[in-house]
């Protein structure tokens, strides 16, 4: 009998692989921080995880949020995007502080832990502090700082080598961080702006996340002042290329859907933020049917107002059948890989994470499905994707290391943090 670090044991195993295998029962070999073996055959381990009644899966991958934004949760609550950040979210904003940033993303970390979530896809401020917050409780980021023209009181070329100086000093952190140039959106940045940006990415041979068409009335004002949608805009400076990453992308036409697949540009399908704030739903079956890389996000906890990928699988799905009209659209095996394989394929980590293979990071989630609610499991994909919360996680490895076990956090303590945390809103909304 084969022996490894870790060892998971009888669980219904969702290798989310090329050819969707599945095992059930089935084990997963760990040694080191890589997947060693997975399959049928009954393993050993120093420390042994019995996962049965459970589904073993790979970690779920959010592929657009804001995690300092729990300090803005359940604050200034049912207004359109452009009011809420105009008049209430950038406001506070100015105020922040790097400490503000820190406890922010300290809790959303623990939050998406406790959750599922292994890596996460985040543009904000003091990204250092956020790196920091990633690493202490043990889930991977890719980050970028948040970089917007609008209202700034410094310089475009100031404003870009924030973004700069954070990607050279953290991207390949620990093994744990990526960086990302984060331009905040086409109604926020100038094209020469955007320009600038695509030259620093291509030097530094880091990606770009940005948000996109995520509203009607900036992408109308956008087309009436340039001539051409955002995304034509952005093909004809050249800034459109695999590394990309656009978030909501939900006013595109016919020309933009074809750009991007040509392109090879990614996409980040945030449903419950979308219908939160009346945004609209983006078109996420087509998208597929092209070919177009796209992950699952939750965007920040501001306007969510949670950081559970469980739960917005289900609403992911649930919004295509109603925007088509059609029961078959994004069908549950879609979702479920589209929160693991699809995060991983969208940020061009498929090589690392996203999937339960040997050689790949050990980066994998224990659902307990033995509860009502999921009975009977008739089939894992359909019971993740209708059935599941993040609660419903027990056990949760990153890189080969156990930060959750039947369901407590095994890095950092809660207590401490959300006491912090606390001060923090305090200070900022007395």
């Amino acid at each position: 009998m084969r022996r490894f670090e870790i060892a998971i044991r009888n669980g219904i195993v969702l290798t989310m692989n090329d050819e969707m295998r599945v095992y059930n029962p089935g084990s997963v070999g760990i040694s080191g921080s890589e997947i060693k073996y997975v399959g049928k055959e009954e393993v050993r381990g120093e420390e042994e995880i019995d996962a049965g009644g459970c589904v073993v899966m790979p970690g779920l991958i959010n592929c657009h949020t804001h995690s300092p934004m729990t300090i803005f949760r359940n604050a200034f609550e049912d207004q359109p995007l452009e009011k809420w950040l105009k008049e209430y979210v950038w406001p506070v904003e100015m105020r922040l502080k790097p400490e503000h940033v820190r406890a922010g993303a300290r809790l959303a970390a623990i939050e998406m832990a406790l959750a599922g979530v292994t890596c996460f896809n985040d543009m904000y401020f003091f990204m250092d502090e956020v790196a920091k917050a990633a690493v202490e409780v043990g889930i991977r980021g890719v980050l970028s700082e948040g970089l917007v023209e609008l209202f700034s009181d410094k310089t475009s070329e100031e404003i870009l080598k924030r973004g700069v100086k954070f990607a050279e000093e953290y991207h390949g952190w620990k093994g744990m961080i990526w960086a990302m140039l984060g331009p905040h959106a086409e109604y926020s940045c100038s094209l020469d702006f955007l320009n600038k940006v695509r030259e620093e990415a291509d030097r530094l041979k880091v990606g770009i996340h940005i948000h996109l068409a995520e509203v009607k009335p900036p992408v109308d004002e956008f087309i009436k002042k340039h001539g051409k949608t955002p995304v034509k805009a952005l093909d004809d400076i050249g800034f459109l290329k695999n590394d990309v990453l656009l978030a909501h992308a939900i006013y595109l036409n016919d020309e933009d859907l074809k750009i991007l697949k040509e392109r090879k540009v990614a996409v980040s399908y945030n449903p419950v933020s979308n219908m939160k704030l009346a945004s609209g739903a983006a078109r996420i079956e087509e998208m597929m049917k092209l070919g177009i890389r796209v992950g699952l996000g939750t965007d920040g906890p501001g306007s969510n107002n949670t950081l559970d990928m469980l739960q917005d699988m289900k609403i992911a799905a649930l919004l295509q059948k109603l925007k088509y009209m059609d029961p078959r659209s994004l069908p549950a095996k879609t979702a479920v890989r589209m929160a693991t394989r699809g995060g991983a394929e969208a940020l061009n980590l498929d090589h690392l994470i996203g999937s339960i293979e040997p050689g790949k990071k050990a980066d994998l989630i224990v659902i307990n499905t033995r509860k009502a609610r999921y009975l009977p499991l008739r089939d894992p994909y359909t019971a993740i994707t209708y059935c599941s919360s993040g609660s419903d996680v027990r056990d949760v490895i990153v890189d080969g290391k156990i930060i959750v076990r039947n369901g407590e956090l095994q890095t950092v303590d809660l207590e401490e943090a959300t006491m912090e945390f606390e001060k923090v809103v305090t200070d900022l909304f007395q």
